[in-house]
């Protein structure tokens, strides 16, 4: 019996399309850092870390598409959450 095991595990992973962050981050980089944002893990140990928009996503998107320096404020007035989830 083989058994197989990760030397190491990269400590970022994201969760939503790649293919649509690709196509934002070269299109419209403003609106691909809120993609990336939104849908990043940093994996640390046995924890995974993200954060929690207490606003909408769909103003703060918006706002990125339309004129970017809201955006940023709008999610700074809002706020954000670190949140921890430890995996078993």
């Amino acid at each position: 019996m083989t058994v197989m095991s990760t030397r190491h595990v990269y400590p970022l992973s994201y969760s939503g399309s790649l293919i649509l962050l690709i196509v934002f981050a070269i299109c419209w980089p403003p609106l691909g850092v809120f993609l990336f944002i939104k849908n990043v893990r940093f994996h640390k140990d046995d924890s995974a870390f993200y954060l929690r928009y207490r606003g909408s996503w769909f103003w703060a998107i918006l706002w990125a598409i339309l004129f970017f320096p809201i955006a940023v404020i709008i999610m700074a007035i809002r706020g954000a959450d670190v949140v921890e989830e430890i995996r078993h």
